[in-house]
């Protein structure tokens, strides 16, 4: 859900939230004059559908080298004769303090690694603050200080060691799954939906150094049937990823290696007017 403003108490100002963001109930006895109810206003008119991913076998996906991506989609735009140009974008490693990656994960790649995405979705999901997010996106109702539990870190590590689906081999070697494969290749599908990727060597330091590709996921090749890049395909909605949400209050007082944040804006805010029109000029949040 996009970003609105809500009425908030007398005396205070006024403040910017998600809907998600009802963490608590309010007025209660510690706050018996502050309302935190939400009202989505009418000019909040911009909608769009989610569907949410699967998260197994991600593992494999974080411990895919950047430089793979990066030729992935130098390869994809130069074969394609720039039909096809998969986007790489750099985004910052929240775990990695000024350390940058390929994104690959969140609705808009603003992920490079499973701690990252994890801490995320605790706060931004479910309202659960950590190390790696300690402030709340809202201070309205919100006295509970963080206890500095690393639950992030097992969830983290949860993901990292599930596994992907197996394939049903008998499906996939019956005559209508070879011929749809055939078409698929044919129609250019695999061109974005990329058959197979191999994973980086055991022992490889991946996302900023703070994680070392362990022997059961390094060197080796799995079917995600995606190549994990932007691609403008015609049909983006136009809402921006709030910078500050998904990288903590602290983003702008970080220096990021091959990351300029204002540059990104920048052209984010410029391609969404361009592709969108005059509703993206009121977004004042970065994208991704």
């Amino acid at each position: 859900m996009d970003r609105f403003t809500t009425p908030s108490p007398a005396g205070s100002a006024t403040r910017t939230q998600r809907v998600n963001d009802d963490r608590s109930v309010c007025p209660n006895a510690a706050f018996p004059d502050t309302e935190i109810q939400e009202h989505v206003p009418a000019s909040e008119n911009i909608r769009t559908t989610r569907v949410s991913l699967g998260v197994l076998g991600d593992g494999f996906v974080e411990a895919v080298a950047d430089g793979t991506l990066v030729e992935l989609a130098r390869n994809q735009c130069r074969e394609s004769h720039h039909k096809i140009c998969g986007q790489v974008i750099y985004v910052p490693i929240v775990e990695a303090p000024g350390q940058t990656g390929i994104g690959r994960f969140g609705w808009k790649d603003q992920h490079v690694s499973l701690q990252s995405f994890s801490g995320d979705a605790y706060l931004n999901e479910m309202g659960i603050t950590t190390r790696l997010f300690p402030d709340e996106v809202t201070k309205l109702c919100n006295s509970a200080p963080d206890d500095g539990l690393d639950d992030v870190d097992h969830f983290a590590r949860f993901i990292r060691a599930s596994k992907a689906p197996t394939r049903d081999s008998k499906l996939a070697n019956s005559e209508q799954s070879q011929k749809g494969s055939k078409l698929f290749d044919k129609t250019g599908c695999a061109e974005c939906h990329v058959r197979t990727l191999t994973t980086a060597s055991a022992g490889t330091k991946i996302n900023g150094g703070t994680h070392t590709v362990p022997e059961a996921l390094g060197n080796k090749t799995f079917y995600p049937y995606s190549d994990f890049l932007l691609h403008d395909v015609g049909t983006g909605d136009g809402m921006v990823v709030p910078m500050v949400e998904h990288y903590g209050r602290k983003m702008y007082q970080i220096t990021w290696r091959n990351f300029s944040a204002q540059s990104f804006h920048n052209a984010q805010i410029s391609y969404a007017r361009h592709r969108y029109g005059v509703f993206a000029s009121a977004r004042r949040e970065m994208p991704f």
